[in-house]
């Protein structure tokens, strides 16, 4: 019997108190229709932003260009990815950072950091000193033709950064960005991504539910 590849579920939970970065709304659930209240059905009001746990950014998040969350390709929120680890002493990742690592070909990239620690030490305290893009990591990232490109935080941008240059570097070259992954059970390598954006319409971006299948050779998967 053929044995079944691994899963990886590399989405955070969403619950009202999670780490929420900062400005953006809180968590809140509410009932609004409660069996024991009488009524014939459990349903739950949810209070969240676009922005919660792990999510799809859109062009029009930071660039209020109408590309929003229809635009998104399925495609390349499917298929082969590959994970790298950044050591733990790394918060600016520079291109010089990923320069480090042989990523030819590659057209998915997930960035493992410490910041998939933070997701099991602080549940419920946003971090500030998580670590993240430059530009001209962004840049890099642009160059190697990259469709999607992931991390293990709130944000792709380093905190506090003045006009979001990675962002816009990125979403002004469509490149797909996934952003509050936890990596901390996966090793780096070659792995099948699965990502796909809620169809809300006209949104700046919506979370997901991001899982990796491993292993990738031996299952065929060779789409771009």
């Amino acid at each position: 019997m053929q044995k079944s590849p691994q899963l990886f579920d590399i989405s955070v939970p969403i619950f009202p108190g999670m780490p929420i970065y900062p400005g953006d709304p809180a968590v809140v659930f509410e009932p609004a229709l409660d069996i024991s209240c009488g009524d014939p059905a459990n349903v739950t009001q949810l209070h969240l932003g676009s922005q919660t746990g792990t999510h799809f950014d859109t062009p029009h998040h930071i660039l209020n260009n109408g590309k929003t969350v229809e635009s998104l390709s399925l495609d390349a929120c499917y298929g082969p990815a590959r994970v790298i680890e950044i050591p733990p002493e790394i918060q600016a990742i520079t291109a010089e950072v990923l320069q480090r690592y042989d990523l030819t070909g590659v057209t998915r990239l997930l960035l493992k950091t410490k910041n998939s620690g933070f997701w099991q030490t602080h549940p419920e305290t946003f971090r500030t000193d998580f670590a993240a893009l430059t530009e001209d990591g962004a840049q890099y990232a642009v160059s190697l033709g990259l469709r999607l490109i992931a991390i293990d935080y709130l944000s792709i941008e380093l905190y506090d950064s003045p006009d979001l240059k990675a962002h816009q570097v990125l979403l002004t070259h469509d490149m797909i960005i996934l952003e509050g992954i936890n990596l901390a059970s996966v090793k780096p390598g070659d792995y099948l991504l699965m990502a796909f954006p809620i169809k809300y319409q006209g949104l700046d971006g919506t979370p997901c539910r991001a899982v990796l299948v491993e292993p990738l050779t031996g299952f065929g998967y060779n789409s771009p």
